[in-house]
């Protein structure tokens, strides 16, 4: 596999997950049986996010870092 189609593999797989965290991210605040377990899932996908933003070029080490986790 070559580096192009390593990254339309992993472009594919970024997206298909993407749409689901965002379903998540949505459909969790929401439910009755909220919890602080819920709050710091919340928090580490957070700051993961930010850590792909940053690696994809997305966001800048003064973003990251006003969104709370400096790269």
């Amino acid at each position: 596999m070559n580096a192009r189609q390593s990254t339309e593999k992993h472009a594919k797989t970024l997206t298909d997950l993407l749409v689901r965290m965002q379903t998540a991210a949505t459909e969790l605040p929401q439910r009755k049986d909220l919890n602080w377990g819920h709050a710091g899932q919340t928090h580490d996908a957070l700051k993961y996010a930010v850590y792909a933003a940053f690696a994809l070029g997305i966001v800048n080490e003064d973003e990251a870092r006003e969104l709370g986790f400096p790269c």
